[in-house]
């Protein structure tokens, strides 16, 4: 793809081969290869320009048969960052979540009303907004009080990024689970939160680029279970606009946010965390960060996409290990 449009086609011989040709190689580019299949289409991971290299292996692409009934896609991860308060009170929420389809169908909705996937929101939350996630913003959407996905969900996983907000007049975040979750986890940027009852488990305070955040967490987590952690009366403050970039997303999910992101150089990948949450985090403060700037150019679109490929590849790496 160059600035969203095609670059070359070929069709594939009987072994599934293919070759692409790009007239002019930009070692600053970033490929993608997509295939439709049922008119479902699929893509391979971003693919970058390899030094002087004239040719690269894009990884393999599998299209699937399609089903509206099964199989169910199941939630993987919640990976939920609160923030501190507003001056008014509210909290904005940033939250990621990871579908994961067992099967060997592609899940597809016939419908709005009959959603792929549907997952409850806190109490209180309003607000709702589609974040830059693995499926079109158009086919997320609130449902009730829910959650609902109506977009594709081949094998595998698919991420979805969104952010609400809690009322000033909501002192907690109220959760009660429609379905399992294999993991779930909260990062509160208010170091005296409470965790009521035992859905999660109280993971200690840690400091993400200079902020203090608390942390909450469980594996497989039972349907029905009421995650409840009740915030502190502390004051809010300007400072909570610059809710950063903390680095907690797509890792524990928890993919990195804290940035002032403003013209801050991103760091290689090889100092990436390990940690799938802090990674998950990162992913999800590089998004809200860069939604939230209204200065920037097309290097800055193009600087943006690049590290939110690299953290998205090191992320999969980690949990395909």
């Amino acid at each position: 793809m160059k600035g969203g449009g095609p670059v070359d086609s070929a069709r594939t011989d009987r072994e599934g081969r293919y070759q692409l040709r790009v007239a002019k190689r930009d070692s600053a580019a970033v490929y993608i290869v997509s295939v439709s299949y049922a008119s479902i289409a699929y893509f391979t991971r971003p693919l970058h320009a390899l030094g002087k290299a004239t040719a690269g292996t894009a990884e393999p692409l599998a299209v699937y048969d399609t089903s509206s009934g099964s199989p169910p896609v199941q939630t993987a991860q919640r990976h939920i960052i609160v923030r501190r308060p507003e001056q008014d009170g509210s909290r904005h929420v940033l939250e990621l979540l990871v579908l994961r389809n067992v099967g060997t169908l592609t899940r597809i909705s016939p419908d709005t009303a009959r959603p792929v996937w549907q997952g409850v929101l806190p109490r209180d939350a309003m607000e709702l907004e589609v974040g830059e996630s693995d499926v079109s913003s158009e086919a997320v959407y609130r449902r009730g009080d829910s959650i609902a996905v109506a977009a594709p969900v081949p094998p595998g996983d698919k991420q979805v990024v969104v952010s609400y907000v809690l009322p000033g007049a909501s002192h907690r975040f109220d959760m009660t689970l429609d379905q399992p979750v294999a993991r779930f986890n909260v990062l509160v940027e208010d170091t005296a939160a409470a965790l009521e009852g035992g859905a999660l488990d109280r993971m200690g305070s840690q400091s993400i680029e200079g902020t203090n955040f608390v942390r909450f967490a469980r594996n497989d987590v039972a349907s029905g279970a009421h995650v409840v952690v009740v915030f502190s009366r502390a004051a809010a403050g300007v400072a909570s606009w610059w809710w950063l970039v903390v680095g907690i997303a797509a890792s524990a999910l928890a993919g990195g946010l804290v940035f002032a992101w403003r013209r801050t150089q991103p760091a290689p990948v090889s100092t990436l965390p390990a940690d799938p949450d802090a990674l998950a985090a990162q992913i999800a403060a590089l998004d809200t960060a860069f939604e939230d700037r209204t200065d920037a150019t097309p290097a800055d679109r193009d600087a943006y996409q690049r590290r939110r490929a690299e953290l998205k590849a090191r992320l999969e790496e980690i949990l395909q290990a």
